[in-house]
């Protein structure tokens, strides 16, 4: 009996005991989890924060906003936004001036304070075409910090550092483009003081920038083009699986410097593929949404009767829960194919727009309806992003580099065409005619997109398409 009772306590201690010891693992794997940022964290990612703040949060409310109401000129919205969009395109430019001159600090420096002297003077400078140039610098701006902000770290860190310190980089301007549409709600009734605050607030990133950012590379063993080798080396299935901002879901802020130019040269060599398919799909798609995304606080006040600071603000929370839908969104890719989730995607933001449309025809709340399909619009992004670089990184017969350049380039070119197509549809047809715009580009995406990958696809290789070519001939 005493025997039976000593080995149920010893058995009763070592259970206890392995539950302390379960509870300080437990601990000890949290405490590791919250020293994790500083790791990978720098002073000089709080600039890239308020670049977040600025040019993904404040601008796309502001500045719609504030041309409607001092001209009355609905088509004017479409080439000032479209300047801004055509200013993120120089992103190469600033690329291939880093690489060849090391002007990384002068650039980096040089895009904050163009940004910030565009937005001061622009509220001064009313016309057409001034603040369309004024709007093309202040893209230009911005896309040369971005730019700037992933080479900093791909140049002067050593490669195994690379992913995890860019995913905190592009996690802190998320964080900051939600804080720029909160405050953007404040500062819609006052345009001029939102864009003077706005230049005022980059003054502080240009100073963190100065105390964090370091003085000179570090070379750790590899020579020659430092963005090639990202571009090679990078593994893109990681980077699916990031929370990123997107610019007003279009996606041109992604990885600026990875709008290449050399990869445009394998156009040709990949339109007859799947991955040439899913591009003219991915181009449509951008094509059709760009125009609403460019008019979306203006449409959401004229069209929907939603105030701008419900707008700004229920955007930022959709943005903010975009950011853990990151994550969501590569399970589900690994789970059930980039493809399906892809469609899926296209799916939402169809029901999405639908809802924006279905209002000037049927008899519903213009108001709850409208904030219900912007919430679907915006949601559904993060599944369209991973999904889409998902299969970029697997269906491409081209290398990734090239691939990425390609799937950025199509997005981004679609976007600053489409943003100029705009402005003629809404000073015509109205605002209608947007969510009309979105749903015919979804459709012929969602149309393009069927059988990108099969559930059993394997990855694609750069050397794919070298076979296909040998067995050609």
């Amino acid at each position: 009996m005493a025997d039976t009772r000593n080995s149920g306590t010893i058995m009763g201690d070592k259970a206890i005991a392995a539950r302390i010891q379960q509870t300080r693992e437990h601990l000890d794997r949290w405490r590791a989890i919250l020293k994790e940022p500083e790791r990978w964290v720098s002073v000089w990612f709080l600039a890239y924060a308020l670049l977040g703040a600025v040019s993904s949060g404040l601008l796309p409310i502001l500045l719609p906003l504030m041309i409607v109401a001092l001209t009355n000129h609905l088509s004017w919205v479409a080439y000032v936004m479209g300047g801004f969009n055509l200013g993120l395109l120089t992103s190469p430019l600033w690329g291939i001036l880093a690489d060849r001159k090391q002007l990384h600090r002068p650039i980096f420096f040089g895009g904050f304070l163009v940004l910030s002297l565009a937005l001061a003077v622009m509220p001064f400078l009313p016309g057409i075409f001034t603040w369309s140039g004024l709007s093309l610098l202040a893209g230009a701006g911005t896309s040369a910090v971005a730019t700037m902000a992933s080479l900093f770290i791909v140049e002067f860190d050593p490669q195994n550092e690379w992913e995890p310190r860019l995913g905190w980089l592009q996690t802190f301007n998320g964080g900051g483009q939600v804080g720029g549409l909160l405050l953007a709600g404040i500062f819609v009734s006052n345009f001029k003081a939102g864009l003077i605050c706005s230049a005022l607030a980059l003054i502080p990133a240009i100073w963190l920038g100065a105390k964090g950012l370091p003085t000179a590379a570090k070379h750790y063993g590899w020579a020659a083009d430092v963005g090639d080798h990202m571009r090679r080396d990078l593994d893109w299935r990681f980077l699916a699986n990031f929370g990123r901002p997107e610019l007003l879901g279009g996606g041109l802020l992604r990885f600026s410097h990875h709008l290449s130019l050399r990869g445009a040269r394998r156009l040709g060599d990949v339109l007859h593929t799947r991955f040439g398919r899913f591009l003219l799909s991915w181009f449509a798609v951008a094509f059709g949404v760009a125009a609403f995304f460019a008019y979306f606080p203006v449409a959401m006040q004229k069209a929907y009767s939603v105030a701008p600071a419900l707008t700004s603000s229920v955007y930022a929370m959709a943005a903010a829960i975009a950011l853990v839908l990151y994550s969501v969104g590569g399970q589900l890719s690994g789970r059930f194919g980039a493809g399906r989730v892809y469609r899926w995607s296209l799916i939402l933001r169809f029901l999405g727009f639908g809802l924006l449309l279905l209002v000037f025809f049927l008899p519903v709340p213009k108001t709850l309806t409208a904030l219900a399909g912007f919430v679907l619009i915006v949601i559904a992004w993060p599944l369209q992003s991973i999904s889409g670089t998902t299969l970029t990184a697997r269906l491409t017969p081209v290398s990734q580099g090239a691939a990425m350049g390609l799937f950025n380039a199509s997005g981004a070119v679609a976007t600053v065409v489409g943003t100029f197509l705009g402005g003629p549809l809404v000073q015509f047809i109205g605002y209608p005619s947007l969510s009309a715009m979105a749903l015919l580009g979804i459709l012929i995406g969602w149309l393009m997109g069927h059988g990108l990958q099969a559930p059993s696809a394997a990855p694609a290789h750069p050397d794919d398409l070298t076979a296909q070519k040998t067995q050609q001939s």
